[in-house]
């Protein structure tokens, strides 16, 4: 077990990449927290998580509100003692519509979420962290981080200041002995069922949608000893997205053998 005993909060962990790294965590050893705004599916995943034998805490939790993040802090550290891994994965998904249309309530809306969230929530367990000497932050970031998506501009927007904020806090953090990386997912299946395959989708060089695990494999390793060296990272899982000459050239790929 490469988490065991570690004390982990997964923000948006009730769905889709959250639930995945909650699931695999918990298989890991760690004792997760499920910091989740919508508390019905928080329930569901902090359930199957106790069926399958881990040690799971749901704490409902709006991460745009920094009273809220404080009350999930102290409320896990009541509980745990300590923060040992954040993943910051709540997020508002989404096009946000034409530019020019783009309303202030949606701008602020997925801003104070998928980027001031990620601030507020980082800053308090980095707090808690720094008391100790130790600790490891991990960022859901997007390939939209560095391609933008279209009709998007307040998504992608936030996903870009992570990668910036990754290197900011990895760089402030670094002599409190805190490693802060950031994942860059491509095109992943949130809704997909944990036994059915991934669909296809040519904009990714494998040709096909990729998994909630997958993320969770990857943010394993980074929460994980075997990453001990690994700071200030944006490590992008995305099939070979960003990449794909086929996409950028408008090439045809050779059929499949």
């Amino acid at each position: 077990m490469q988490l065991k005993d570690k004390v982990a909060i997964i923000t948006g962990g009730g769905l889709g990449i959250g639930r995945a790294i909650v699931k695999r965590f918990a298989r890991e050893g760690a004792k997760v927290v499920i910091a989740e705004i919508n508390p019905e599916s928080g329930e569901r995943t902090c359930e199957e998580v106790k069926a399958a034998g881990g040690t799971a805490l749901l704490i409902p939790t709006d991460v745009s509100h920094r009273e809220a993040v404080e009350k999930l802090i102290d409320k896990t550290v009541t509980q745990y003692n300590t923060i040992d891994i954040l993943v910051n994965n709540a997020g508002i998904k989404g096009a946000d519509g034409p530019f020019l249309e783009v309303t202030q309530e949606r701008w602020d809306s997925v801003i104070s979420t998928n980027q001031t969230g990620v601030f507020i929530c980082s800053q308090l367990a980095a707090q808690v962290m720094a008391k100790v000497g130790m600790g490891n932050i991990i960022h859901i970031a997007s390939v939209n981080s560095f391609i933008p998506q279209t009709l998007s501009a307040a998504y992608s927007a936030a996903k870009g200041a992570l990668i910036t904020l990754t290197r900011s806090m990895a760089t402030d953090l670094a002599h409190y002995q805190i490693r802060v990386n950031a994942i860059a997912p491509g095109p992943i299946d949130v809704d997909i069922p944990d036994d059915v395959p991934p669909g296809e989708i040519e904009m990714s060089l494998q040709n096909r949608y990729g998994l909630p695990d997958e993320i969770a494999s990857a943010a394993v390793y980074l929460a994980s000893e075997e990453a001990s060296y690994v700071n200030g990272h944006i490590l992008v899982v995305d099939g070979g997205t960003l990449g794909n000459a086929y996409t950028l050239y408008g090439e045809k790929r050779p059929k499949k053998k």
